[in-house]
This record gives C-alpha cells, structure tokens and sequence, in this order.
C-alpha cells in the first residue's frame, strides 16, 4: 500500500577537491486509495430504507467516526456507500499509514440513525475477506429490527407466517419453503414477496418474441431494484439493458429499475446479434 517515491541519487564532483558527494534518498507517503463499504439498509419488512434523514455511521473503540447518508436509489440495490480512508484512524494503529483502513478482525460497528432514533443492525451481510484492502470495496447488506433466533430473518416477518401457519421463530428457517412455490424464505423477504402464499412468488414472464426484442413483466414491489440477466445455456450469465415501453415513444435503455410503487411492469430486451438460444432471469436487490 505504501507507495515509495525515490528521489535519483544523484553525484556531485566537487573538482578542486577531486570528493564526489553523494545525495541522501528522499521518501514520501502519498495517501492510497479509499477503501468502500457499501450495501442496502433495510427495515425488518425487508423495505429499504427511504425515511429522511437516514445516516449509516462506522465507529472504532477509539472514538473514530464517520458518517454517510443513506440515499434512496443510490445505485443499483444500493442506497448508502461510505468511504474510508487509509489514513482515517478505524484500523487502530498509531501509524495511520496502514496496509488496511479497517482489519478483519479489528472492533468496528455500523449503526443506523433514522431521525433521532439509533438502531444496531441485527445482520449484517457480506464478504469480509478483502476488507479494508486500498482501492476495493466490500458489499455489506444491513437489517434493521429485531432477530431473536439469529437466523437472518427479523421477528415481525417471521411472526407473520406463525400467524399463519403455526410453529415459533425456531421453525421458521431461512432456506425452508414454507408455502412450497420453489423460492425460500430468505428469497421472499428479500422480493418483499409472502412465503404464506404459494402463487405470490416473484415471476418473470415471457410474453412475446420479435426478431429486434424479447417481451416480458413482472410484478414490482415498492423499494426493489431490479435487473435483467441473459444465457445462452443456463451456465454462464451476462447483464442485459432492457427498455420500459410505458416511459415513452423512445425509452431509453437501462442496466436496472427501482421501483417507486407496487405494480406490473413490462419490458423489451432488444435481440443480440447471432444470438439462437437466450435464457433470461430476473435479479432482485
């Protein structure tokens, strides 16, 4: 991480004297790139959170603090990123210079605070193993509310499928089907969809085919980003721009949709060239 500038060593003849005089190397330090933590904070309906002001914090034992704001439509299945600086202090080093802004293993925490309200999220999801590295970023999903059983899926969304079906939050599992459509409960919560009922699983729907476009819907739920993803054999996967017929006589193409409401949506993912065979899914942030 420590980018060393060498100055030349340069030789000086001093010519009376015949004595070559030989220059000390200079060092310098220039800052490295930020690390980035960003991700989806949701509440513990799986909604994203849109309340303003909403502001995620990142703080270290040591009194290290720093703060961003949580932004709705941020980016695709993203609503807060916060940049953290090699030299910010969080790795608890005295040497701000560090290889890692923040180390694996090193105490740190992430709250939320919704108006004057403080929540602690109760999962915090994502890959650790390169955090804090110069340049990179991590992806870490936040979940607000209450989790008693630790399994990732909050109280009140588990409560209302006791409701329903019985049972206690202990038997409500996150890779269980509970209604029995095909998509687990994780996968539900995530879609905002309800694992209580077997025909409300989320479904993309091929509607028509054109040699210039391939035609499709889904039914949308409010604070979900949405994008569309294409195969020429079910194995290797490839992001598509799609277009939204509703938005115009010439809608633009776009990588993904945030939905603003609950409503049925209808597409055209415009043919590939020497394309015979395409497969399409829908991927849900």
């Amino acid at each position: 991480m420590k980018q060393i500038l060498n100055a030349r060593t340069r030789q000086a003849g001093a010519t009376l004297l015949g004595v070559l005089m030989l220059c000390g190397t200079a060092r310098a330090y220039p800052p490295a790139p930020h690390h980035v933590l960003y991700g989806m904070v949701r509440n513990q309906f799986g909604d994203p959170i849109a309340v303003t002001p909403s502001d995620v914090y990142l703080e270290t034992p040591s009194g290290v603090q720093l703060r961003t704001s949580v932004v709705s439509g941020l980016e695709p299945g993203v609503n807060y990123r916060i940049e953290v600086p090699m030299d910010s202090g969080t790795s608890g080093e005295a040497n701000a210079y560090m290889p890692t802004a923040l180390r694996p293993f090193f105490q740190f925490r992430l709250k939320v605070q919704i108006g004057q309200t403080t929540y602690l999220p109760i999962e915090m999801h994502g890959d650790f193993s390169k955090i804090g590295e110069p340049g990179k970023s991590t992806r870490i999903d936040l979940t607000l509310g209450v989790d008693s059983d630790g399994d990732g899926l909050p109280d009140a969304w588990e409560e209302a499928l006791i409701n329903i079906y019985g049972g206690t939050l202990a038997t409500i599992r996150p890779g269980d089907d509970t209604d029995g459509d095909g998509i687990s409960n994780l996968d539900e919560y995530i879609a905002g969809t309800y694992a209580f009922d077997p025909a409300d699983g989320f479904i993309l729907t091929l509607t028509g085919v054109t040699d210039i476009a391939a035609s499709m819907e889904f039914l949308a739920i409010r604070g979900r980003t949405y994008s569309i993803q294409s195969s020429p054999d079910l194995k290797t996967w490839t992001p598509v721009s799609f277009r939204i017929p509703a938005e115009g006589a010439k809608p633009p193409l776009r990588s993904a949709y945030l939905s603003v409401d609950v409503r049925k949506i209808q597409i055209e993912v415009p043919s590939q060239a020497g394309a015979t065979n395409s497969f399409f899914k829908a991927l849900v942030q």
